[in-house]
């Protein structure tokens, strides 16, 4: 046999020789080998014998068995596994089917080309809830739904998606129709029927990228602008009728949640061939859309540039659900005429807060409707359609190996792998929950024909592996009230000494902070009074150097003025002589002109007496 290369970038594990030759990583005797080994042959045995007397034992491989993790104590508490449920859809009794429902979380799958009596070979796979062909839509959201809204325990929220082939019935699950709502439309309901009376009218909180934000008298105007255009192009009645609808089926009480007041905003996007779309945009109701940038910080994601609008009433949450819906991407293949070819996201962010202990919690619930698996071969997708088609199956594909990873890590490992949620739009957006953040929902949908049987068997064993993740929560300090530290959750069965030593301690840091207070409370009398006599000063020298600057203002006046009285005073004096001489040419002009008439009445005589004597002659 050829030797493997030895590489200089990975280093060999501790249990294995240069030869490749597994060794165990301590010592051990042959007797105790023997007897693991004999244990394993009773416990193989003692299976075998089990699975004889009853058939639906659920199976479980021999490395299953062994490689299996020890039971977990009554401490994990706080752990819980994803919760997985299965829905079939709906099929003619003219088609054969191959899944058989055991019980209420057991699906008995007999395997392809083994149906001849006495040869039976099944697979049996275990979920949360197993739903069959009859079930109604109220049944599917209490049991798999309701449970994981919880609006005043301080969960960060939730994430549900629906998984399964083209076909299958995930849209319909998810959304409905008019007279069998879905899950969309049952938890908009129940979230504004619980928080009603503390749904604030006006927006005055958002979170914008990672930070919560006030908003201006102007900003709220815009946002309910918004929102009142969408219900103008809507001019639809249709949720008052779903509304009915679920109430006659579902009742959902009032919550008392004291003075908080709630903010709820709605984001819709979808992910059409690995691009991220706005569905509520308005901007971009009648132009060419333009993908969105998602973006994360320590596996919270959001994406950059998104819409998030108010929904103040139900009524306005339906508005944008139905307006979300119209701008998504739906085609026609030869499984479904109503394909979505794309994954949608519907999100309601619900921020809660308290005005008495002025603090702020969020809760995220994403609704994820995921785009079925193909085959080109049965869906007869082409051209733009078969494009389609991989991206899907691609981000799926991601979605799988992500899930696996985050299995795979929780087994006791000394080097855990890095979860691949970057490789997808679909991961990015929803890894808080792939990262076990927020408890996650999975419905699995499968169409139980023959057609669909390798679809089904991957469908099925996709979900096995999210069935079995552990969703951790943060551990929690114990709180024992308004005086409880850090060390308050410490035994308290310390010796007297202690006790007396400590209650000494509290009682001296009292009286200190008693006393920091009372020289707070005289360090701001003083600060006050010093700060009035300051005032006081600089009052009265602005005063006194606003007297003196008048001064000076005046003598600078008298100074610029006086160059100037001399020389209006020459003026005057030419201005007087200059008229004087009008006044004596105007004396003569006058003379002269009397004495031009004089001599005019002369000249005018003698010209008479000239006449009159040629008259005469």
């Amino acid at each position: 046999m050829k030797r493997a290369k030895p590489s200089y970038l990975e280093a060999p594990e501790n249990s294995v020789d240069r030869l490749r030759r597994p060794r165990p990583t301590k010592g051990t005797s042959w007797d105790s080998l023997l007897a693991e080994r004999q244990s394993r042959v009773a416990l193989e045995e003692a299976f075998e014998k089990e699975e004889e007397e009853s058939p639906s034992t659920s199976y479980r491989s021999e490395d299953d068995q062994f490689d299996e993790l020890p039971a977990e104590s009554p401490a994990t508490k706080d752990e819980e596994t994803v919760k997985v449920c299965l829905r079939l859809r709906p099929y003619s009794q003219s088609h054969n089917c191959n899944l058989k429902i055991r019980d209420s979380s057991t699906l008995v799958v007999k395997c392809a080309g083994e149906n001849q009596p006495g040869a039976s070979s099944e697979k049996h796979f275990t979920f949360s809830n197993v739903f069959d062909d009859h079930v109604s839509q109220a049944e599917v959201y209490d049991s798999c739904i309701r449970p994981t809204i919880r609006l005043t325990s301080g969960e960060p929220g939730a994430t549900i998606l629906t998984y399964g082939t083209s076909g299958s019935g995930k849209t319909y699950t998810l959304l409905g129709n008019a007279e069998q709502p879905g899950i969309v439309p049952r938890s908009i309901e129940q979230i504004y029927e619980e928080l009603r009376g503390h749904v604030s009218s006006e927006p005055m909180l958002k979170m914008e990228g990672m930070q919560l934000c006030p908003l201006s008298d102007g900003e709220m105007i815009e946002e309910k602008y918004k929102v009142a255009t969408i219900k103008d192009m809507l001019r639809s009645d249709s949720h008052e009728q779903i509304s009915q609808i679920i109430q006659s089926q579902q009742q959902f009480q009032p919550l008392e949640l004291g003075d908080r007041r709630v903010f709820i905003w709605i984001s819709f996007v979808e992910i059409y061939n690995e691009n991220v779309y706005d569905l509520l945009n308005l901007d971009e109701a009648c132009a060419k859309r333009k993908p969105l940038k998602v973006l994360a910080n320590e596996g919270n994601a959001y994406i950059k540039g998104l819409s998030t609008l108010y929904a103040s009433t139900k009524e306005e949450a339906y508005n944008l659900l139905e307006y979300g819906l119209q701008s998504a991407t739906y085609g026609s293949t030869d499984v479904n005429c109503n394909s979505s070819r794309s994954h949608s996201i519907f999100t309601m962010n619900v921020i809660t807060h308290s005005l008495a202990m002025q603090q702020i919690s969020q809760s995220v619930y994403k609704f994820c409707d995921l785009a079925g698996s193909e085959r080109q071969k049965k869906t007869g997708t082409m051209a733009n359609r078969l494009k389609e088609a991989q991206k899907i199956n691609n981000s799926l594909l991601v979605l799988g190996r992500c899930l696996e990873t985050v299995h795979r890590n929780q087994k006791p490992r000394k080097v855990h792998d890095l979860v691949p949620v970057r490789d997808s739009k679909l991961t990015m957006i929803i890894q808080s929950a792939l990262l076990g953040k927020e408890p996650m929902t999975m419905i699995v949908n499968v169409h139980p024909t023959d057609e669909f049987y390798d679809e089904n068997i991957n469908v099925l064993n996709f979900s096995s592996i999210a069935k079995q993740i552990v969703i951790r929560k943060p551990s929690k300090m114990p709180n024992n009230g308004a005086d409880s530290t850090r060390y308050s959750f410490l035994p308290t069965s310390a010796p007297d000494l202690l006790v007396r030593e400590n209650e000494a301690l509290k009682l001296e840091v009292q009286q200190l902070r008693d006393q920091l207070e009372q020289s707070k409370k005289t360090l701001f009398i003083q600060e006050y009074q010093l700060r009035n006599e300051l005032t006081d000063n600089f009052k009265v020298q602005f005063d006194k150097m606003e007297d003196s600057y008048q001064q000076r203002i005046e003598s600078a006046k008298q100074l610029a003025i006086l160059p100037y009285k001399q020389q209006l005073i020459v003026l005057q004096r030419k201005l007087e002589s200059k008229e004087r001489e009008i006044q004596e040419l105007e004396d003569e002009l006058e003379e002269d002109e009397n004495k031009l008439k004089a001599y005019e009445e002369e000249i005018n005589l003698l010209r008479l007496s000239k006449g009159k004597r040629r008259l005469s002659l």
